[in-house]
């Protein structure tokens, strides 16, 4: 029966259908268990593998159940005659039945998934290592903010201010007495009375004295108004007293002025982190 189906040519749509007896998977020479052939039929690239299989060993099949048996083993066998000796050659059927599903075998699948793996492993590492750098720099950049240290530098030094020295007027006067009187004798008394008040207006009156000159005037004050009192009619003056002329100048004093010359220090706001970045003293 065997033979009988291997000689008809099966579309592969047939192929697919028979896939799904295991009497016709046995005729066909196909060895898969039932649920590996539904999956097989359920996938039509598997499929289509399996057909182009079982195309090229029926190609390759001959007529008997000897060859049926050495298709199948995928071994043939010749004997040559050679220096007297028997000698027997062997090969492996080129018709190798395809893996299951036509898909790769278990070992390239697991090398495929293990380099998968590792990559995958060696992402999350990468990734892993990435983000404890960033995780490091941001804790640093926050903790050299935080601790930043804020200090007024100075770029241009400050220029003091220079003085020098200059006399000016108190506002006061001083006040001298020449001893020279102001009368002569036997001048009229009265004439000797105006003489001593010119002297004392001029000196005296009106103006802000230094204490000294606020006791002589006073004395000069007094002596007129002794002479005012003792006048009479027809007196005249016998002797010169002490009292003379008056002479007022105003007080001076020194003080210190300012050459209008100060230029404060030119200064920034700097800032140091962490003791040695930015500008740090």
């Amino acid at each position: 029966m065997s033979a009988i189906i291997a000689s008809m040519a099966l579309s592969f749509e047939e192929f697919r259908s028979s896939l799904l007896h295991a009497d016709s998977r046995q005729e066909l020479g196909i060895q898969l268990s039932d649920a590996e052939a539904q999956q097989v039929h359920a996938d039509p690239q598997a499929s289509r593998t399996w057909y182009d299989y079982w195309v090229t060993i029926s190609q390759q099949a001959t007529p008997g159940a000897a060859a049926t048996a050495a298709t199948a083993a995928g071994v043939t066998a010749e004997t040559v005659a050679f220096g007297g000796h028997d000698f027997a050659q062997t090969g492996t059927f080129v018709g190798a039945s395809p893996a299951y599903g036509g898909m790769p075998t278990a070992s390239a699948s697991g090398a495929t998934d293990g380099d998968g793996k590792k990559s995958r492993v060696g992402l999350w590492v990468a990734l892993s290592i990435v983000g404890a750098l960033l995780l490091i720099a941001i804790i640093v950049v926050v903790f050299a903010f935080s601790t930043a240290r804020h200090w007024t530098k100075v770029d241009v030094p400050e220029k003091p201010e220079t003085f020098h020295s200059e006399e000016y007027e108190t506002g006061l006067y001083l006040v001298a007495d020449d001893g020279v009187s102001p009368c002569y004798v036997d001048q009229d008394w009265t004439d000797c009375i105006a003489a001593m008040e010119a002297q004392y207006a001029a000196g005296c009156a009106d103006v802000e004295l230094v204490p000294a000159a606020v006791t002589l005037c006073a004395q000069h004050r007094t002596e007129i108004d002794r002479m005012i009192a003792a006048d009479s009619e027809g007196s005249v003056v016998a002797s010169l007293g002490d009292f003379g002329h008056l002479t007022r100048t105003p007080e001076m004093a020194t003080r210190e002025v300012s050459n209008e010359d100060y230029e404060p220090a030119v200064t920034h706001e700097a800032v140091c982190y962490l003791g040695f970045l930015g500008e740090c003293e």
